[in-house]
């Protein structure tokens, strides 16, 4: 709020000026009395007023010493969730030149305080994590295009090699999706591949279950497998040789861990009650 509008500096100012308008009007009446006793009562108004405006001088400075004390407030900085949780470092928090813990108070010293939060090491980890993922979507794609037939891949180089991108406009929208797959980029293979499945002539059986191959290879690489067995099903009972291969793998079951042996636990061995008393009884002789 602008000072000159607030509302206490307003009255205090008109509470200075009506003390110095009585000092004045005082002191014409001083110089103006007749006789003693006029005098002496001028003087009791004066010292009166005298009085109020000194206490009102100590009040303001009482009050402007008091609201000089601030209160160092702390600052508590908490994260939901915790970077911890999800496998990321803590964000790196500065204050006038000093790391502090994540979940530690920070005592804010002015008016003017700035607390810098760095997040350099996270985006490095998630950049790591990223490029890790697209490693294991490279891969998977070019997988995937070994599992088929030899003429897929042919067919992808040649048009490359011929300048003829299948993902232009009037494209072969299977040999795209391939394509996109190949390189990892397995989103837009999905999408692309569900329009080829769809767009896919019924007198071309053979494009249909290429499409319903690269759609299942997907569904693997994202861990769903009962659909990726329900698409690859359709593209083997069409013909799709690699989808077969890709079945018979997802229908052998998870190696399980051979039993140990339990090991006897040999008992020592205790003598016959009759040899035993045998040998008690001391011989006599």
């Amino acid at each position: 709020m602008d000072p000159i509008a607030d509302p206490q500096t307003i009255l205090a100012a008109g509470a200075y000026g009506t003390a110095l308008l009585f000092f004045a009007y005082g002191a014409y009446a001083l110089l103006k009395t007749k006789n003693a006793e006029q005098n002496k009562n001028v003087r009791w108004y004066l010292g009166i007023g005298a009085v109020v405006v000194v206490s009102m001088i100590g009040f303001d400075t009482l009050k402007s010493w008091r609201s000089g004390e601030r209160v160092v407030p702390n600052v508590f900085l908490t994260f939901s969730p915790r970077f911890a949780a999800v496998n990321l470092p803590d964000p790196v928090i500065e204050y006038r030149g000093r790391t502090q813990a994540a979940n530690a108070p920070i005592q804010v010293a002015d008016n003017n305080s700035s607390i810098n939060i760095s997040v350099d090491s996270i985006i490095e980890k998630v950049k790591g994590l990223q490029q890790n993922n697209q490693q294991l979507q490279n891969a998977l794609g070019s997988a995937a295009l070994a599992s088929q037939p030899k003429e897929l891949a042919e067919q992808i180089a040649a048009a490359d090699s011929a300048g003829h991108d299948p993902c232009a406009g009037g494209g072969d929208a299977t040999l795209c999706g391939w394509k996109q797959l190949s390189n990892g980029e397995l989103a837009s293979a999905q999408a692309t591949l569900t329009e080829a499945v769809k767009a896919a002539p019924v007198g071309d059986p053979k494009a249909k279950a290429t499409a319903l191959s690269g759609l299942g290879e997907i569904y693997v690489g994202q861990g769903r497998i009962d659909e990726a067995k329900v698409v690859l099903k359709r593209a083997a009972d069409l013909g799709n040789a690699g989808a077969k291969k890709r079945l018979d793998t997802l229908a052998v079951p998870p190696k399980a861990a051979p039993m140990r042996p339990l090991t006897p636990v040999l008992q020592p061995e205790r003598p016959n009650l009759r040899e035993r008393s045998a040998r008690e009884v001391p011989a006599r002789g």
